[in-house]
């Protein structure tokens, strides 16, 4: 069995892409925290009460630190300012962030940054928001491409920085039957890293991009992680055909786990692999 990466133990990938990297041994990875989307759709009082007394924990990290959450929009209910307050003055020791179309209507809705010049209004309620609670990025979906291109998609990134007054960055996507989602490919990747905007890296997303393309960009995944300009790195697994945020697998350690020794100091890393929620919580929500 593979040791989970708090121990001294080396590593064996099990994967399709052979890795070109000179050593897969053990290396010390940084504190991983909790996306709360890992709980899925329950509450997002729920999600935090389970995360901050069941210690979350990812088979082949360990323990995940709720030092920094992110509020996502797989948990349900709206977030106003009022939680937002709440929530900073109830755990001042938490960062809190918000990350993509969380709700902040009274109904869930999908905006994207693709979608940003009709968008100004959700956009500054999230600018606001994340002002209250202290957030020190915000990150978003680069979304669809029938909406925008992605060098529009690029440039509203950078503008969303002027409306936040904080770092904002773009999270890329994975080729699709129908070329569904902007930022899907190799090449639309290096065009991300080349344009000088923030983003966040999803490695299962590039699980995707690897499975569909048959291959890996080694160079220019080293040169993503280790920009200033990557503010977030999400984990989480799935078996290259679809986003399923399973837990990351002990027996199956995934072909760009070496490549975490190369992330930036500042990137902070998010587990977006599932946790269990425990039955009595829901009971009470019931």
């Amino acid at each position: 069995m593979i040791t989970p990466c708090n121990s001294n133990h080396e590593l064996a990938l099990a994967s399709p892409f052979p890795t070109p990297l000179d050593s897969v041994s053990f290396f010390k990875l940084p504190p991983v925290h909790l996306s709360l989307g890992a709980y899925g759709r329950c509450p997002h009082h729920v999600a935090i009460e389970q995360a901050l007394t069941h210690l979350p924990v990812d088979p082949l990290i360990g323990n995940l630190s709720t030092a920094k959450l992110q509020l996502c929009p797989q948990n349900r209910g709206r977030i106003d300012v009022e939680m937002a307050r709440a929530l900073r003055l109830a755990h001042p020791e938490i960062e809190w962030r918000l990350h993509a179309n969380v709700q902040i209507d009274y109904q869930p809705r999908i905006v994207d940054l693709c979608d940003w010049r009709d968008e100004l209004y959700w956009f500054a309620q999230v600018s606001k928001l994340s002002a209250v609670l202290g957030a020190p990025a915000y990150t978003a979906h680069a979304g669809r491409r029938g909406k925008a291109s992605l060098t529009e998609v690029l440039r509203y990134t950078l503008e969303a920085e002027q409306l936040f007054g904080l770092p904002v960055g773009v999270e890329g996507h994975y080729p699709t039957k129908h070329d569904t989602w902007l930022l899907s490919t190799w090449a639309e990747y290096r065009m991300l890293l080349e344009s000088g905007a923030h983003y966040a890296l999803d490695l299962s997303h590039l699980h995707i991009v690897a499975t569909a393309s048959g291959y890996v960009e080694w160079g220019l995944l080293q040169e993503l992680l280790a920009s200033h300009q990557c503010l977030e790195v999400h984990l989480s697994g799935n078996d290259g055909s679809a986003d399923q945020h399973n837990a990351l697998d002990v027996e199956s350690v995934p072909w760009w786990w070496p490549l975490l020794a190369e992330v930036n100091q500042n990137a902070v890393l998010f587990s977006e692999g599932r946790q269990a929620v425990v039955s009595s919580s829901m009971l009470r929500v019931a």
